[in-house]
């Protein structure tokens, strides 16, 4: 819940600048450190002498044992905020400026992504509520918010699409969740332009999970009428950075997403910064995918590890999911060091483009210096291996068993343990088709390796 106080200061302004607004930044129930706003814009961050002796580094450019400056800071902190809907849904309900960071934080400070959370001088934490199935029916079928309750923002996460992280008890009832009951799950939502997009996501997961990609648990989620009709759908994601211990409580996990490792703003997840218009394409300083294999070298990723992220961009490839950018990958960080954390928000853009009009999809990250999703060949699948050096066997390896695996395991089979409509089994079978078909592109570009680099020699 926003802190009144807080609004008080930040209208008042000089305030502010005379006292800087402080939050206590803490890892479950120890104190991390100190994070100062010196405008509602920019802020520092000290650690805590018990952190520096016993804790880790938050970030690998927010160090116990090194300078801190406060540009890196304040990205890292931009990149925990709600975005698209939610954000939208905070600014309009609240009247927040879209530039605060300081507001915005206060409406989310109890719960970020991994083991932060922020408490300020006055913090008021958002009562305990289970979310029923009429509640949530109620707000869909209205096409109202799903994240304001209690008049309190309950969006804790990063991302566009609409969501709500939430509870889950072992008597699998949901709750939403506050500083009591941390989240365990996420709950998304298809807007209504984007009816298939939950069956979507639920077959890629699953199919990433039947290869042997590390990923996120997903599954579906029915809304159901008062006469127990199902009305509307949804998919519920176990939270990887949570661990939901046989007592009731809750143990977290410290990680950041790709921007985060690479010290790059949230505005910067694609790698054309922006977008493809002729005039500013050549603005590549987003996050690109040289630079994330870099980042994994750097900190000593295991082979598998390292492994495991080339499948995973094979993989978006073959499924067609041209918005795998910098927020969508995450990695651990704790007292050992950093490593790979599971896959999440896969998803074929390219199918969805098939019904929605003018539905960019374009690479988030560019293949050997191509961003067209559907022009990806055996040159660019080399100059993308040379770039993140990778050797071409290595890559035409994982090229083929990430295809031919595709291929066998892509079957309704996958979500057979949820009733589906015959719609629904409809827009799976056309999914699968298209699945099978790039994967067949892409097995033909492999076969086409040794003539490429014959022709380059």
């Amino acid at each position: 819940m926003t802190n009144p106080k807080l609004r008080q200061e930040i209208a008042e302004g000089p305030a502010l600048a005379n006292e800087p607004y402080t939050f206590d930044v803490c890892a479950e129930k120890l104190k991390v450190g100190v994070l100062t706003f010196s405008s509602s814009t920019e802020c520092s961050f000290s650690y805590d002498e018990n952190w520096t002796r016993c804790g880790f580094d938050i970030s690998p450019y927010i160090r116990v044992d090194g300078p801190i400056e406060d540009r890196d800071v304040t990205r890292f902190i931009r990149n925990l905020l709600p975005e698209g809907t939610g954000l939208r849904c905070l600014i309009s309900t609240f009247n927040v400026s879209r530039l605060s960071i300081l507001e915005i934080l206060n409406h989310v400070q109890v719960e970020s992504a991994g083991i932060l959370h922020f408490e300020a001088r006055e913090s008021h934490s958002a009562p305990s509520r289970e979310l029923t199935n009429q509640m949530l029916f109620g707000r869909l079928d209205t096409f109202s918010n799903v994240v304001i309750w209690d008049n309190c923002f309950r969006l804790n996460v990063a991302g566009v699409q609409k969501k709500l992280n939430i509870h889950q008890k072992n008597d699998g009832s949901f709750w939403l969740a506050n500083k009591e009951l941390p989240s365990t799950h996420i709950i998304k939502f298809a807007e209504e332009e984007h009816s298939t997009i939950i069956l979507n996501e639920l077959l890629c997961m699953r199919l990433a999970k039947a290869i042997g990609l590390e990923v996120a648990t997903v599954e579906l989620l029915r809304v159901f009428d008062s006469h127990g009709k199902a009305k509307h759908s949804a998919i519920s994601i176990e939270r990887f950075d949570r661990e939901a211990l046989s007592n009731g409580t809750v143990h977290k996990r410290h990680i950041i997403d790709a921007c985060q490792a690479l010290n790059l703003p949230p505005e910067h997840k694609y790698e054309q910064i922006f977008g493809r218009h002729p005039d500013v394409a050549h603005c590549r300083d987003g996050a690109r995918l040289k630079a994330l294999f870099a980042f994994a070298r750097q900190q000593n990723f295991s082979h598998q590890n390292v492994m495991q992220m080339l499948s995973w961009v094979v993989f978006n490839l073959i499924v067609g999911n041209s918005d795998a950018h910098g927020k969508n990958i995450s990695f651990f960080i704790d007292t050992t060091g950093i490593s790979l954390a599971p896959f999440y928000d896969i998803v074929s853009i390219v199918f969805e483009a098939r019904r929605i009009k003018n539905l960019d999809t374009d690479l988030a990250m560019a293949i050997g210096d191509e961003f067209d999703s559907g022009s990806i060949t055996a040159f660019h699948l080399l100059s993308f291996a040379e770039e993140v050096e990778v050797t071409p066997t290595q890559l035409l390896t994982v090229v083929e068993q990430v295809a031919l695996d595709c291929k066998r395991f892509a079957t309704p089979v996958l979500c057979t343990d949820e009733l589906m409509s015959k719609a629904e089994l409809e827009a799976l079978g056309q999914l699968i088709q298209l699945i099978n078909q790039r994967a067949d592109h892409f097995l033909r570009q492999t076969s086409l390796f040794d003539e490429v680099q014959k022709a380059l020699l």
